[in-house]
This record gives structure tokens, C-alpha cells and sequence, in this order.
């Protein structure tokens, strides 16, 4: 219970001080005129959409199993990573736009302002880095961090950008480093969204062969004839379920046995679930 509290003071703190700092981001980009900065918080701003999506799937997803959702709602989670991925899709896409145009025709920039705005971000994203990074084996918290490792990228793309133009006037390095920073965020954003997508298409998320369950249960369990009809899939990446149906070779089933071949592939596998039917030799 502590935890789910802890949880939570942890993501209203972290959406607090970054719906603080994206409109001192955002109006510091405009006013000193980098693309980079403004880049920046743009990932801001999809980062605190994303984080307000977190927040509410994460409330949504404790609801209990009702007629309507018997499986309960934690495909919720899934659900908010998926478009939390979107998101940053969208925004890369319109980056790299406004980076040609700027790579083009590069206008000047108020480095020392930018730079400081820059480093106040990456202290920021610092701080929800170090806050919600415990809790990314949630899927959903997990998108809730990629905005934010998205903005600490930008922040750091920001900063070497800045000194580099400081020195060197090749006002261009703005739109070259909001390039490098939506390139870096788009790797992490694919995996998110393939993992997504592959749990609800029903999708095996640990590729757990069905070759290897067949084995194992036939070398452990000897008076079982043939496994058929398995199927595995996810309510989220941690929360695995597998069915499938085994012929004995007499008769014996029991609900002993099957609790024993339950527990047993629990604890190889990891399933958090299992559901097995038993039939005997000569039965379909």
C-alpha cells in the first residue's frame, strides 16, 4: 500500500515541476529564437500529455474485473504506452520538417540565454529520472519515462549545441542537434510501440516457445501423452496467462495434478496464470 502511494506522489511531483518548466522552455525558445530549445519543449509538451495519460490509466487500471471486463482494466496500461508512443512519433516526424527549413535558412540565436534555460531543463528531467526510473517495469510508467529520458536528450542536445554555436557561429547546429535529438528518441519510441502493439494482438511478450513448454512438461510429468491447443498472451508485459489441454495416459486427472503442473510452470516460466484441461488416453 505504501508503494502505490509512493507511486503516486512520485508522478504528480514529476508532472507538477514539468508542466512548471515546459512554459519557461517554450516561452525561452521562442524569445531567444532556438529551434532546439523549442524542440525541446515540444517533447515537453507531449511529455506532460503522456505523463496526464499515465496518471489516469494508472488510476483506471486498479479498477476490479466486472461483466464487462472480467479480465479487469489493466490493458489500460498497455493502452497508454501505445499512444504515449504515438506521441513522440508525431513529434519526431514534424522536428525533422522545421529542421530542414532551419538547416536552409539558419537564423541567429541567443546562446547564453538558451544555454542557461537549457541546463535549469536538464536538472529538471534529472529529477524525474531519478523519481519514476524505479517503477519502468510498468509499461505504462514506461512511457511516462521516455518523455522524460526524450526531454533529459533534448536538454543535453540543447547544451552542445549552444556552446558549439558560442564559438563557432554556424547558427545551422541548432536544427542539426534537434535532428540528432529525435533520432536518439526514435529507437527507444519503436520498442514501445512494438512491444504495444504485440500485446494486444494477443502476442507472446516473452517468446516463450510452446516447444519448450511441451518438453518441459513431458519430462516432468510421465504420465501426461500429449500437450495441444497452447496458447500464451499478456494483460501487460508482467501479467503472462497460458491455456492449453493435456492427454493423460490413464486416468489421472485430478485437481491435485493440476494445481501441481500450474505451480510448476509458474515457476519456470514465470506465468502468472495457468489454465489446463485434462482428458484421458482415447477422449478428444
Amino acid at each position: 500500500m505504501e508503494d502505490k502511494i509512493t507511486k503516486k506522489v512520485d508522478l504528480n511531483f514529476v508532472f507538477i515541476l514539468t508542466l512548471v518548466y515546459f512554459f519557461v522552455e517554450l516561452i525561452g525558445g521562442i524569445y531567444y529564437n532556438s529551434l532546439a530549445l523549442v524542440t525541446d519543449a515540444s517533447f515537453m509538451a507531449i511529455n506532460i500529455a503522456g505523463q496526464l495519460l499515465t496518471i489516469f490509466a494508472e488510476k483506471i487500471s486498479k479498477k476490479p474485473p466486472d461483466e464487462h471486463n472480467t479480465f479487469g482494466y489493466l490493458r489500460i496500461k498497455v493502452i497508454s504506452a501505445l499512444f504515449n508512443g504515438i506521441l513522440v512519433g508525431f513529434v519526431i516526424f514534424y522536428i525533422f520538417i522545421e529542421a530542414y527549413k532551419r538547416i536552409l535558412n539558419p537564423e541567429p540565436i541567443y546562446t547564453e540565454k538558451v544555454l542557461i534555460i537549457a541546463v535549469l531543463g536538464l536538472i529538471v528531467n534529472g529529477i524525474g529520472i531519478y523519481k519514476i526510473y524505479k517503477y519502468t517495469n510498468d509499461i505504462n510508467i514506461k512511457g511516462a519515462f521516455l518523455h522524460i529520458l526524450t526531454d533529459t536528450l533534448g536538454s543535453i542536445g540543447v547544451i552542445i549545441s549552444a556552446i558549439l554555436i558560442e564559438y563557432t557561429k554556424l547558427y545551422f547546429i541548432d536544427a542539426v542537434a534537434s535532428i540528432l535529438i529525435s533520432l536518439l528518441v526514435a529507437y527507444p519510441t519503436y520498442f514501445l510501440l512494438k512491444d504495444s502493439i504485440h500485446i494486444l494482438m494477443e502476442g507472446n511478450p516473452r517468446d516463450i516457445k510452446q516447444e519448450d513448454i511441451k518438453n518441459f512438461l513431458l519430462s516432468n510429468f510421465n504420465y501426461i501423452k500429449n500437450i495441444k491447443d497452447i496458447r500464451i498472451w499478456a494483460l501487460t508485459p508482467d501479467i503472462v496467462i497460458a491455456v492449453f489441454r493435456v492427454r493423460t495416459k490413464n486416468k489421472y486427472y485430478s485437481r491435485e495434478n493440476i494445481k501441481k503442473i500450474k505451480e510448476e510452470l509458474k515457476n519456470k516460466f514465470g506465468f502468472y496464470d495457468v489454465y489446463v484441461e485434462i482428458y484421458e488416453e482415447g477422449k478428444k
